[in-house]
């Protein structure tokens, strides 16, 4: 399942705190009395009603003694349970149903449990269809059963161990057609009503069952021998094939890698409407959002494949090999996020993939930063979705890169081939994953699960670099500086280092033990280069001391584009006119990967200097969309700069080939505070574009104009019937808004309000929009309003502790960001005075002169000595 974090990011919470709430408790595996080993479901859908009626039969096997079967089943309306065709007592206590067998049942022995019931679900199985609001949505059925909402639309025993084959049974009305796990097996339509009934030959887990019902259109294709099926939205076709046509690669791609065949009868990718996740793994049947269906346009900029890539790499992990207990859910998601960088490295090589490892990266740290540190592997929760954060996904594929990189490529891949083959059709605990190793590599790796997976944090690492040109050296210092009194260890890492000396590189790996190394490297000749971590490979932070010269040339010339971008980032924190100047020749080259590129212009827009401005508008017009857009984000450091505002007036009034550069263009010119940004950004904001991200951009260029005229147009953007990434943009705006408008009671409500919407993507953004509003009269609404998703629970828990823990309030943010903003105003000017005064610096003076002027300085000192007189320059106290 991929969480929509790169599609709709969770909201962040403004300081690190701990991960476990109040109220939550300790969760372990269930116990296992019985072993479900075949499940058949039968449903009929009344769409007008959003009801199920269905039978679910489930063939179960006892483990021990038993005389009770108890089923996890929640809002069912059980009418009759019968064990072998014969009706038994029952009980139904609204979250389980109890059976009661006539006689107990001995280990070993099958009994076969048919269970009727209706249901309206809240959960698990969702009904969408059009209505005044939404006119042009299409009719849907479909289910997302992760983690233990399978039980809310059929009884089951809900638990990833229970793994057993199935069958779906599923009438609906005619003219819309049916996905569901295996192969389908019949299909026929009797009084408009249509029945298809697919079957599911091998054992997978209840939460992977799946049904969508809609109006589809189809393509097939074929990866191998593995059938392909893309079900999508009528009218889409070519959108549809953007996003899936590399699947025949990623399936042979992922094969080699696991050494495993693609495991089951074949492969459907279908896209949902108003789809709660980015996407869900359902066993030989993919569920993914419709929102990333795009055009040519989008296609520019943007794709699919770390969402296709994940989903596809959940059918060997995840679906082959399932996570025993959610807790060891990294497992799961873990690899599924670091097959995404594999399938970047394999189709379109290391610089891509280090860029999406980096975004990996800096999604996990942010979320120890702004939100908690914690093992990966923890059980203490209220839900099991609590879990699914970026700990779960990209640590866990983090960790999955970093074994790789202590292995080598020959042994890792020995390692997951073993690892996968040993546990096909099994349930894993992390330990499974640890010993498979192991036994394949003969590498004892107790101690990395210890320290990354099974302990919270990461090495903060802080190195020195300096050349000790007479002991003909290099001298680094290494100190690892992450607190250690919360659980963090102390790490032991390699941290590879490559020194460049007249053209030639020579790479050393340093073990890093202690809480801090000196370490000497033999190296007479000064070095052009010292890149500490070139790809940056380390699971952590790094802070890297060296002279400026090192990083301009690193920038100019580091084989890695990561190393490049680094330098990138340093120069921009150096600000000085050969950083602008290294800094604009490297955006300028189009030769250079576009990632470093965009880092130049991110640096310059950090600089604001008017070189570095002239440097930016020099390269406005980059051919790569990317780039643009980082430069457009850059020159919104220049608040209320005329040449700028006129520039990119004109580009949002003439467009730009990228939805996303006028976008961003959108949201700088909001930041420069133009006059007229109310007028530029309403009629931009009407724009159509993929997942609205023109409108999106207004609303934040809005949000950051600080104008309080805009409150009304953002709250307008609000309502009910607007798409849904421009409601939650208007949500958030609104939030930033209220306090220079006068407008936070009416905030309050609005948010209140939005706390009941039925759009997951907006109810979510309202808890990020109540942090920045910093108002407490929205506890009470936060902690009364019923939440069915755990997400959204989960949420707002965390909102109520930040805001009664007193998180700053919007008006204190909004001082410091003006405050901010003069300083960076005050040292632009100090850099541009002291830049002058180096340029207009009078030639040194002869060193005779020096000597002669040191020698008359050192008379004036001793004779105002001997008269008992203070220092020159100095008073006494």
């Amino acid at each position: 399942m991929r969480c929509c974090h790169r599609h709709s990011s969770e909201p962040a919470l403004p300081q690190s705190r701990a991960f476990s709430l109040p109220g939550a408790t300790e969760h372990y595996a269930a116990e296992r009395p019985l072993r479900a080993e075949h499940v058949r479901i039968q449903l009929e859908l009344d769409f007008e009603q959003g009801r199920v009626t269905g039978v679910c039969t489930t063939r179960v096997s006892a483990v021990r003694l038993s005389s009770t079967l108890t089923f996890d089943a929640v809002d069912l309306d059980v009418s009759r349970v019968l064990v072998d065709e014969r009706p038994v007592r029952f009980v139904n206590s609204g979250s389980h149903v109890r059976v009661e067998l006539p006689a107990p049942l001995p280990p070993g022995q099958a009994a076969e449990v048919a269970i009727h019931y209706t249901a309206r679900p809240r959960r698990g199985l969702y009904f969408w269809g059009p209505e005044a609001a939404y006119p042009d949505r299409p009719r849907q059925a479909w289910t997302q059963n992760q983690d233990t909402d399978a039980r809310h639309w059929f009884p089951c025993l809900d638990t990833p161990a229970q793994k057993a084959t199935s069958e779906l049974i599923a009438t609906f009305p005619d003219g819309l057609t049916a996905l569901s796990n295996g192969v389908l097996v019949s299909d026929t339509v009797q009084d408009k009503r249509r029945t298809q009934h697919y079957r599911m030959e091998q054992p997978h887990a209840p939460y992977l069952v799946t049904l969508a019902v809609g109006d589809f259109e189809e393509l097939t294709d074929t990866a191998g021998t593995v059938p392909l099926r893309y079900l999508f939205p009528r009218g889409r076709r070519e959108d549809a094939l953007r996003c899936v046509r590399r699947t025949p690669e990623m399936v042979r791609v992922f094969q080699e890698a696991t050494g495993e065949p693609y495991p089951w009868s074949g492969y459907a990718q279908v896209f949902l409407t108003e789809f709660i996740f980015g996407g869900m793994e359902n066993t030989t049947a993919t569920s993914l959002t419709d929102s990333v269906l795009h055009d040519a346009r989008a296609h520019a900029d943007y794709n699919a494949e770390p969402l296709i890539s994940h989903e596809l790499a959940h059918q060997w992990f995840g679906d082959l090999l399932t996570c025993r207990d959610w807790p060891h859910g990294w497992l799961n998601e873990g690899f599924a996020t670091w097959f995404e960088v594999l399938w970047k490295e394999r189709a379109d090589g290391q610089d891509e993939a280090d860029q999406h490892r980096q975004a990996d990266l800096e999604a996990y740290l942010g979320e120890v930063k702004e939100r908690y540190a914690r093992p990966i592997v923890s059980r203490r929760f209220h839900a099991p979705l609590d879990v699914f954060d970026r700990h779960l996904y990209e640590k866990g594929g983090l960790v999955l890169h970093e074994l790789r990189r202590r292995l080598g490529d020959e042994l890792f891949f020995r390692g997951l081939r073993h690892y996968v083959s040993r546990h096909r059709h099994g349930s894993v605990e992390t330990v499974d994953l640890s010993r498979a190793f192991e036994q394949a590599t003969g590498h004892n790796l107790d101690a990395f699960f210890d320290q990354y997976v099974f302990a919270p944090g990461h090495p903060e690492l802080k190195v020195e670099v300096r050349h000790e040109a007479e002991e003909g050296r290099l001298r680094l210092k290494v100190r690892q500086t992450q607190r250690t009194d919360a659980g963090t260890p102390l790490f032991r890492l390699p941290l590879d280092v490559v020194v460049t000396v007249e053209g030639k590189d020579t790479r050393h790996r340093l073990d890093v033990t202690d809480a801090e190394h000196f370490f000497h490297l033999p190296c007479s000749t000064t070095p052009s280069q010292v890149r500490v971590d070139p790809r940056r490979d380390v699971l952590g932070t790094l802070e890297v001391d060296k002279a400026v010269g090192l990083w301009l040339e690193e920038l100019r010339a580091a084989p890695e584009a990561r190393a490049r971008t680094e330098a990138a980032h340093a120069l921009g924190r150096d600000g000085g006119h050969r950083a602008v100047e290294t800094l604009g020749t490297a955006l300028a080259d189009a030769r250079l990967f576009w990632g470093t590129r965009a880092a130049c212009a991110k640096a310059l827009g950090r600089i604001r200097t008017p070189e570095a401005r002239a440097r930016l508008l020099a390269s406005l017009r980059a051919e790569h969309p990317r780039v643009r857009r980082a430069v457009v984000a850059a020159l919104g450091e220049f608040r209320r700069d005329a040449e700028v505002i006129a520039l990119l007036r004109s580009l949002l009034q003439s467009g730009d080939t990228s939805y996303f550069v006028e976008a961003e263009a959108a949201r700088s010119y909001g930041k420069l505070r133009a006059a007229d940004a109310l007028t530029v950004l309403e009629t931009t904001s009407t724009r159509p574009s993929f997942q609205d991200a023109i409108a999106v951009g207004a609303m934040d260029g809005l949000a950051e104009s600080q104008d309080p005229a805009a409150f009304p147009l953002v709250e307008a953007r609000t309502a009910y019937g607007q798409p849904a990434f421009l409601r939650r943009a208007a949500t958030q705006a609104v939030a930033r808004l209220a306090e220079v408008a006068g407008r936070q009671r009416e905030a309050v409500d609005l948010l209140t309000e939005l706390l009941r919407d039925p759009m997951f993507r907006v109810q979510m953004g309202v808890f990020e929009a109540a942090r920045t509003l910093g108002d407490r009269r929205i506890i009470s609404a936060l902690e009364g309003t019923p939440l069915s998703d755990a997400r959204a629970r989960r949420a707002a828990r965390e909102t109520v502790r930040a805001l009664r823990e007193g998180e700053p309030q919007a008006r204190e943010l909004a001082s410091l960001r003006e405050e901010v903003d003069a300083l960076k105003e005050a040292t632009r000017a100090m850099r541009e005075k002291l830049e002058g005064l180096s340029l207009t610096r009078p030639p040194p003076m002869p060193a005779s002169k020096a000597r002669a002027t040191k020698s008359a300085r050192g008379k004036q000192a001793t004779a105002r000595k001997k008269a008992g007189k203070p220092p020159a320059g100095k008073r006494r106290r």
